[in-house]
């Protein structure tokens, strides 16, 4: 393995035309402390393109004002570097280190045992996309903005500016909770209704979650680039379908009862946040 990266020296690559942007990076001038090589630094798309093909990128910030440069730099990404986190840029040093200290906790996560094992890399960041989008259907997370930001940071393939939907599920008993009936524990509950109900369907992405209270959230978000066919109704009920058979699934293998309870559509993935969330209720 690279040395520097055992010695946690994460390599960056900053894609940036703006002064502002450029300016703020160039204040840093400890690197090292905050766990980082110095970055590359890249103007355009080819430049980045370039450079990824030369250098390795453990983590890259892009703040262009084209929105030619932007619609060619992020299917590049998602096409050949769909693994490689995305992390704010920052206006300042101050919110530079911030958003490396987010990427430093991200990159410690997913490369914790310093393994070249890839799959035990990609296991990993998928963890940590289940683990975070708990949160959000836990109304943990507070504004669009830091939704957005752990989106990119997570690499996650759901595109949070769509319409989505979300079901949830409990159990036919309200004196019982999902635990109770499972004596493993939560981590091995939600792998087992990831393996019932998640993947990608219909041109969604479908991820399953035990929440605070006991019951099930189904998140069933379309996949970013992906145009769906169907109308939001005949998904609804393609969705409905697919659900009811992973819970027939759930019962048949697990022996863990479920019940659907409601099958609603949002506006988009920031409708789960706090801020959002209020501001709906207020209405």
């Amino acid at each position: 393995m690279d040395l520097e990266v055992a010695l946690g020296m994460y390599k960056l690559l900053l894609v940036s035309d703006q002064e502002e942007i450029l300016n703020a990076f160039d204040q840093i001038k400890s690197w090292e402390m905050l766990g980082f090589k110095k970055p590359h630094i890249r103007h355009d798309f080819e430049g980045m393109k370039d450079s990824l093909q030369k250098h390795h990128a453990d983590g890259i910030a892009i703040a262009v004002s084209s929105r030619e440069e932007k619609e060619k730099i992020f299917p590049f990404l998602r096409e050949r570097y769909p693994n490689l986190s995305i992390f704010e840029p920052g206006r300042n040093e101050e919110e530079i280190r911030f958003y490396l200290s987010e990427l430093n906790t991200v990159l410690n996560r997913v490369r914790a045992d310093f393994s070249n094992d890839n799959f035990h890399s990609l296991d990993m960041l998928q963890a940590c996309r289940h683990e975070f989008f708990r949160h959000v259907l836990n109304g943990e997370i507070k504004t669009k903005f830091d939704l957005l930001r752990w989106m990119h940071l997570l690499r996650s393939r759901m595109d949070p500016k769509r319409p989505c939907f979300l079901a949830r599920m409990g159990h036919p008993s309200e004196e019982k909770l999902l635990e109770e009936q499972w004596l493993y524990g939560p981590e091995p509950l939600d792998k087992a209704l990831r393996n019932s109900f998640g993947g990608d369907r219909f041109g969604l992405h479908i991820l399953p979650s035990v929440v605070q209270d006991g019951s099930v959230m189904v998140l069933a978000c379309p996949l970013v680039g992906f145009r769906l066919e169907d109308s939001e109704e005949k998904l609804r009920e393609e969705i409905r379908e697919y659900l009811l058979e992973g819970i027939e699934h759930i019962s048949q293998y697990f022996g863990l009862e479920l019940k659907l309870e409601s099958l609603e559509t949002l506006p988009s993935l920031a409708a789960l946040c706090k801020e959002s969330s209020k501001a709906l209720e207020s209405d």
